[in-house]
């Protein structure tokens, strides 16, 4: 599965990291948020092209591939892609986009106990 690139863009960024936290959003995702741009790593959404007061940042001095080299091969492998659709310019990541309201249904489905 690829990862998803989310538009969280229209929340502020204490409402998109709860977002992170219930909707459905997997590691390895790619999140556009009013800080700039971010993944999610495991449970954490982490700022890729930024500073943020509110998302996780890697430890300093840590880069990311060395982040990626301690993670399992396959969650190592997704955050990769992720990563790797970060570095696309922000146009095209918003023209690449789900905005995370389309993904609401998927939200009700997962708190019912189904599947969207």
């Amino acid at each position: 599965m690829q990862p998803k690139i989310i538009d969280l863009q229209s929340l502020d960024m204490g409402q998109a990291y709860d977002f992170t936290q219930y909707g459905p959003v997997h590691h390895g995702d790619v999140l556009l948020v009013s800080d700039g741009v971010a993944v999610l790593d495991g449970a954490w959404p982490v700022m890729v092209s930024a500073p943020s007061d509110v998302f996780h940042c890697l430890a300093d001095g840590v880069t990311w591939a060395e982040h990626l080299a301690d993670l399992a091969t396959d969650k190592a492998a997704r955050l990769a892609a992720g990563l790797e659709l970060a570095e696309l310019p922000a146009d095209v990541l918003a023209a690449r986009a789900v905005d995370f309201a389309d993904l609401l249904p998927d939200v009700d489905a997962e708190l019912a106990g189904g599947a969207a």
